[in-house]
């Protein structure tokens, strides 16, 4: 250790945390190990917890708190404004902006094989999909309509990070509008730009 500033604050464990739980899994969550890691010794690490299920409580709020998959305004009632939160949305994923899929997909094969964890990943879960549908009912769609589409768009989002797509940044960018059509249905999104169109005419009037 030496030669190394220590660090010893939850935020460092936290972070320590996070980074060997995507790069080794949870079997990497060892207390020694994190303490070589961070240039300290065993006893930091009950410094600032009490024990082990405290620091997976923490490592699982931390997850909660910064692992956002939506953006934190919720979706507009209007069709027009919906879609424009969609295609922020979507610009959002590609750029991962405030969105770690690494620390999430990390999280979900934890919750494999511990409660605490898979109940946390049903809850972001529960409240991503009810948001989502939200959205699409604000497209028009019946609330069934609005539950399966919220579910095609967040199951295609986290299957194309646990499958490995390999694609540039650019060329997601380039498909991105194509990917709103195709997920929204072209007739819900010609019928809001209409909207959109005739309140921008009516406006100007």
């Amino acid at each position: 250790m030496a030669g190394r500033t220590p660090k010893n604050t939850v935020r460092d464990w936290i972070d320590a945390a996070q980074r060997t739980l995507v790069d080794e899994g949870i079997s990497g969550l060892k207390i020694d190990r994190l303490a070589n890691r961070l240039g300290v010794t065993r006893g930091g690490f009950y410094h600032n917890f009490k024990d082990r299920d405290e620091f997976f409580d923490q490592i699982i709020q931390h997850w909660e708190q910064t692992c956002r998959f939506l953006q934190d305004d919720p979706p507009p009632a209007k069709p027009a404004e919906a879609i424009d939160w969609l295609d922020h949305l979507i610009q959002r994923l590609i750029e991962a902006d405030g969105y770690d899929y690494q620390f999430d997909l990390a999280v979900r094969e934890w919750a494999r094989g511990d409660k605490r964890a898979e109940w946390a990943v049903e809850r972001a879960d529960r409240e991503r999909l009810e948001t989502l549908q939200k959205c699409f009912e604000a497209l028009g769609y019946d609330a069934d309509h609005a539950a399966i589409r919220a579910r095609v768009f967040y199951y295609h989002q986290i299957g194309y990070y646990a499958i490995g797509v390999k694609q540039s940044i650019s060329e997601r960018r380039r498909k991105a509008a194509l990917y709103l059509d195709i997920l929204c249905g072209e007739e819900a999104l010609a019928a809001a730009r209409a909207g959109r169109k005739t309140t921008r005419n009516a406006s100007t009037a």
